[in-house]
C-alpha cells in the first residue's frame, strides 16, 4: 500500500546513492541478499520473501561523518520500486542493539517514495533492510536531504609511471561514467615513464578529453603536485582536485559518491577514500590515519575485514586524521592556494606532510566512509631504497610539525637501526642510516639537488633486498609477539638478542615465515627465517644473521646515534626555517622543466 505524507513535497538532494554490487568485486561489501537477487540493467530482481540489508560498508549511511561535519540539516530515504515490499531503515551502533527509525510497507510501480528519518542523533550508521512480500523489482534509492548543495567541479590528477596496462584500466572505468557526471570538470594524467603507447590507453585518454603532460620522473610528489598546479590555474576553474593511484580498482560510482560529499563540505575538509587490499578484497588497509609519538603512523582499521559489523562501528564517530592517502584524497583549490604546493619528498611521507600542512590552516582531513579503492597491499614492497624515503621523510616531517607528535629521539633513531640488525635486515640498517644522515644535512642538500638525480643515488646504494631466493613457506597461524613496553626493557632486550644472535645463531634451515608487518626483533629467531613477499607465501626471501655485518652495523648505530645526539635540534631548526621555499611554485617550475 501506499502510505500517506510520503512522498516528496519539497525538492530532496542526494547525499548517498544506493550501489547495487559491481560484478567484480565481494557482493557482501555492498549488500547481505537472502536469497540472492539477481541483477540486471541496474536493477535488483528479488523473489518474494528475499531479504535485502544494505547496511554495509559501501551501502550505510554515516552519520559521524555527515552530522558533525557537514552542512546537511535532515535526513530521507528516497527509494523506488515495482512490486510490496517492507521497508525499514535501522540505526545500528557498535555498542548498543539497532534501533528502528522507520518501517512502511510499499506497494510501487516505478514510482519514487521519500521516508523521512528524524531523530537519528549523530553517532552510528543508518542500514536500509528491504524485506520482499511479492516479487520485487528494486530500481534505486539513496539517503537524501533538503539541504541545498554547493556547486561542485572535480578535477582528477593521476600520476603514474610505468604502468600502462593498470593506468588504461583506471581510465576506461573513469570513461565509464564521465557522462553521468557532470561536476567532472577536468582529468591530468602526469606521465613520469615510457611513452603511451597502447591504443586502448589512447581511446580512454580522448574519451575522458584528459590532459596527458610528459615530465622528468620526480617521484609520486611530483606528479601528484604537477596535477595539483596544473588544476589550479584550469580554465575549467574547479572547486576540488582528486589526487588518485594509476594502479588502483576503481568502482568508478566513487567518483560520484566524493562529489555528493564535497556538496556539503566544501572548503573545510579534505575527504579521502579509504584503501581496501586487492589480495584481500574485503580487508581495510586505511581510511585516515594519525601520527603518534615518534611518528609512527596509526592507520584507521587496518587489517580489519569490512563484513564485520564490529568493523563498521570504527565509523559510528568520524574523527578528523592527521592525512588521507594520495591514492584516493580530495583537495579543496581554496586549501591549496592558502597552503601551497607539496614539498618535493619524492615518494612516501609527501601526503602526510601535506595533509598536516592543511590542518594547520584549519582544513581536516577526512576519511569518508563507504568511499574506498582497492590497491595492492605494501607487504611486498620492503625495498631498502623504498626505507630509505619512509625513514628521511618521517624524520622531516616530525621536524615541520612537532606539535602533532612527539618527534623521534636520538634513542628512537638508534633503535630502528639496531631493530632491522636483529631482524638480518642489513641494507635496511644501511638505509636508515643514509636517511638519518641526508636529513641532518637539511633541505638545501635534500631538496635543492634534482629529483632524478638523487633518486638513481639511492638506487644504486639500496636497490637490493636483504636475503637470498628461498623456499616457498604458505602462512601459519603463529601470532605476532609483540615488543617488549618501555624505553629500558626494551634497551635490554635489545641487548639480549645481539648477545644471542652472536652466541647462538645456528646456519639451520629457516623455520619461520614472516610477512614484512610480522618481523621484529620479538619475532624473528636468532638464525634464519624466510619473509614473504606476497599474500600465499610462494615467493619468499631467506634471512640470515652475519656476525660481522651485525657489529659493523652496531658500531655504525652508535656512532650516528651520538651525531644525532648533538646535532638533531639545529637540523629541526633548519627544516622549519627552510623547507618551504623549496616548494614554492617557481621551485616546482624548475623541476618540471628539468
Amino acid at each position: 500500500m501506499n502510505v500517506p505524507g510520503i512522498f516528496p513535497n519539497e525538492p530532496t538532494y542526494r547525499l548517498q546513492e544506493l550501489l547495487f554490487p559491481a560484478s567484480d568485486r565481494p557482493e557482501d561489501l555492498y549488500l547481505r541478499a537472502d536469497p540472492p537477487p539477481r541483477q540486471a540493467g541496474g536493477i535488483l530482481y528479488c523473489a518474494a520473501g528475499t531479504r535485502l540489508d544494505f547496511g554495509t560498508w559501501f551501502n550505510a549511511l554515516y552519520l559521524g561523518f555527515w552530522l558533525p561535519h557537514s552542512r546537511v540539516a535532515d535526513l530521507a530515504l528516497r527509494l523506488a520500486l515495482n512490486g510490496r515490499a517492507r521497508v525499514l531503515v535501522e540505526l545500528r551502533r557498535a555498542d548498543r542493539p539497532p534501533r528502528l527509525l522507520t518501517l512502511q510497507e510499499l506497494e510501487g510501480a516505478g514510482e519514487t517514495f521519500v521516508l523521512p528519518l528524524k531523530e537519528t542523533g549523530e553517532t552510528g550508521h543508518l542500514a536500509l533492510v528491504v524485506e520482499c512480500l511479492s516479487p520485487c523489482q528494486i530500481l534505486h534509492g539513496a539517503f537524501v536531504t533538503g539541504t541545498d548543495p554547493d556547486p561542485v567541479r572535480l578535477s582528477i590528477g593521476i600520476c603514474t609511471f610505468n604502468r600502462e596496462p593498470q593506468l588504461c584500466r583506471t581510465l576506461q572505468a573513469l570513461a565509464s561514467i564521465r557522462r553521468s557526471l557532470p561536476e567532472l570538470a577536468d582529468v591530468i594524467v602526469v606521465n613520469q615513464g615510457a611513452a603511451l603507447s597502447g591504443e586502448a590507453t589512447q581511446r580512454a585518454l580522448e574519451s575522458l578529453g584528459a590532459r596527458l603532460i610528459d615530465q622528468p620522473n620526480l617521484g609520486g610528489a611530483g606528479g601528484f603536485t604537477r596535477g595539483l598546479a596544473e588544476a589550479a590555474t584550469s580554465a575549467a576553474e574547479p572547486s576540488h582536485h582528486l589526487l588518485m593511484d594509476d594502479d588502483i580498482l576503481l568502482d568508478p560510482r566513487m567518483i560520484r559518491r566524493l562529489c555528493d560529499a564535497l556538496a556539503y563540505t566544501g572548503d573545510s575538509a579534505a575527504l579521502g577514500g579509504a584503501m581496501l587490499e586487492t589480495e584481500r578484497p574485503r580487508v581495510l588497509h586505511e581510511a585516515g590515519a594519525r601520527v603518534r609519538p615518534g611518528w609512527h603512523v596509526n592507520s584507521y582499521g587496518m587489517g580489519r575485514s569490512l563484513v564485520r559489523p564490529q568493523t563498521l562501528g570504527l565509523f559510528d564517530r568520524v574523527e578528523p586524521a592527521h592525512y588521507n592517502g594520495w591514492w584516493y584524497c580530495a583537495v579543496p583549490l581554496a586549501a591549496l592556494r592558502r597552503a601551497g604546493l607539496p614539498l618535493p619528498l619524492f615518494i612516501r611521507g609527501d601526503d602526510i606532510e601535506f595533509g598536516c600542512r592543511l590542518g594547520a590552516q584549519g582544513v581536516e582531513s577526512l576519511p569518508l566512509p563507504g568511499c574506498g579503492v582497492w590497491h595492492d597491499a605494501f607487504a611486498a614492497k620492503a625495498q631498502p631504497w623504498l626505507t630509505y624515503y619512509d625513514y628521511r621523510n618521517l624524520l622531516i616531517n616530525a621536524a615541520l610539525y612537532p606539535q602533532l607528535a612527539r618527534p623521534p629521539r636520538p634513542v628512537d633513531v638508534l633503535g630502528a637501526l639496531i631493530a632491522r640488525l636483529i631482524c638480518h635486515q642489513y641494507r635496511m640498517a644501511r638505509a636508515v642510516e643514509a636517511a638519518a644522515e641526508d636529513y641532518l644535512a637539511g633541505p638545501d642538500a635534500v631538496l635543492a639537488r634534482p629529483p632524478a638525480e638523487l633518486h638513481r643515488e639511492v638506487l644504486d646504494r639500496f636497490a637490493r633486498e636483504d636475503g637470498i631466493q628461498g623456499r616457498a613457506a604458505p602462512p601459519g597461524p603463529r601470532p605476532m609477539t609483540p615488543m617488549p613496553a618501555g624505553l629500558w626493557r626494551r634497551v635490554a632486550y635489545f641487548i639480549y638478542r645481539l648477545v644471542q644472535i652472536t652466541l647462538v645463531a645456528r646456519k639451520d634451515p629457516p623455520a619461520h615465515s614472516l610477512s614484512l608487518y610480522e618481523i621484529n626483533p620479538a619475532s624473528v629467531p636468532p638464525g634464519a627465517y624466510l619473509r614473504r613477499r606476497d599474500m600465499e607465501g610462494q615467493d619468499c626471501l631467506e634471512l640470515s644473521p652475519d656476525r660481522l655485518r651485525l657489529w659493523r652495523g652496531v658500531a655504525r648505530a652508535l656512532w650516528l646515534w651520538l651525531r644525532f645526539l648533538c646535532l638533531h635540534r639545529r637540523a629541526a631548526r633548519r627544516w622549519q626555517a627552510e623547507a618551504m621555499r623549496h616548494a614554492s611554485r617557481r621551485a616546482w617550475d624548475e623541476r618540471f622543466a628539468q
